[in-house]
């Protein structure tokens, strides 16, 4: 009766796990893999290739970066939103259940395509604090000509409009003090607010919204999609475990004066501590399948900066001159990482177990 079942495990797991071990320590170059052009087994140097290749380590920095946001972001923000919901804190809480789960539901390419344009130069972002700055500006010119008397003092109005405009009139004029003169010379006093108006739009800074191609922050709105993405998943697990919990015991903890705190600390959490481990585990391997979200959310960024493992193995298999080797190795590093992120949620999931019994 298990034959059956066995025999699928064999090649649709294990054939290919192995098959990608072994072509991963090859110098195997495509085509047929046999009678096609020979290959032959060449040891560890793509692993060694790995450790030497910055983009590898900068790929597996950003994998560590999704990891710690799912673990210590989608998880306890998960269950604190359960909690409230459970405990009836919050009003309308199947209202809230079905909202925070929407995101869930959303197909993984539409979320990657809506976040980019919320974040792109021209969203909706860098559209509001565009017109605050804007605003801001218009203020100062307005305060500045009502202090000059209107185009009365050219000299001492552009003087003004030089220091609140700092680097950008630069980039309008190339010598700001005569240029700008002769600029204000073209306007009657009777076309004051249309010049004002000129002034604002050639001369108000404005700020750069693109987020997922600065270096620096550029992972910061993809940790954001993420959390904002997956929290409702473990609210609505978090929930289900938490309906399962005796109501008695927490009437009966209320009653003999437990605060809300105390509940959730020696009543919810103690009840819930093999479901936490299991979500760890479940975001953990989730947050390593990220390959879609991010693919559509930036295209892999500027130079690689946002890449993370499983795109780099598919850039080394598909773009460009394919390196099997190379990806398969990549394919076995991102198996071994997780193995490792897993093990260790294992090792704690049992210490905690242990101290548990022990108190």
């Amino acid at each position: 009766m298990v034959l059956p079942a066995f025999i699928i495990y064999l090649f649709v797991m294990a054939f290919p796990i192995i098959l990608s071990i072994v072509i991963s320590l090859s110098n195997y170059g495509g085509g047929q893999m046999f009678g096609g052009e020979p290959w032959r087994i060449i040891g560890f140097q793509q692993y060694d290739k790995l450790l030497h290749d910055p983009y590898f380590w900068n790929a597996l920095k950003n994998n560590v970066y999704i990891v710690l946001i799912s673990v210590f972001g989608q998880l306890p923000l998960g269950f604190t939103l359960a909690y409230l919901i459970y405990r009836k804190i919050v009003k309308f809480g199947t209202f809230w259940q079905g909202i925070l789960y929407v995101p869930a539901i959303i197909s993984i390419i539409v979320i990657g395509i809506m976040w980019n344009i919320i974040f792109s130069p021209y969203g909706p972002i860098a559209e509001i604090i565009n017109k605050e700055y804007t605003r801001a500006y218009a203020a100062q010119l307005s305060g500045i000509f009502a202090s000059t008397g209107g185009l009365a003092h050219v000299d001492k109005l552009a003087a003004g409009i030089i220091r609140i405009s700092g680097n950008t009139i630069s980039t309008v004029f190339a010598a700001p003090a005569e240029e700008l003169k002769a600029f204000l010379a073209g306007y009657q006093p009777e076309q004051l607010n249309v010049l004002k108006s000129d002034l604002v739009n050639l001369l108000a800074p404005k700020w750069n919204a693109d987020f997922l191609n600065m270096p620096n922050v550029s992972m910061l709105p993809i940790l954001f999609v993420l959390l904002w993405s997956w929290t409702g998943v473990y609210l609505i697990l978090f929930l289900a475990n938490m309906q399962k919990i005796d109501v008695q015991i927490i009437e009966a903890a209320s009653i003999d004066g437990a605060t809300e705190s105390q509940i959730m600390r020696y009543i919810i959490l103690p009840s819930l501590s093999g479901v936490v481990i299991n979500m760890a585990i479940l975001c953990i391997a989730g947050s390593l399948n990220s390959f879609a979200l991010i693919l559509a959310l930036t295209g892999g960024g500027p130079a690689r900066v946002t890449q993370v493992l499983s795109i780099y193995m598919y850039d080394s298999a598909f773009m460009g001159a394919p390196d099997y080797p190379l990806s398969n190795a990549i394919a076995v590093s991102i198996v071994i990482f997780s193995f490792i992120l897993i093990g260790i949620a294992k090792l704690v999931g049992r210490r905690t177990d242990e101290e548990g019994i022990r108190s």
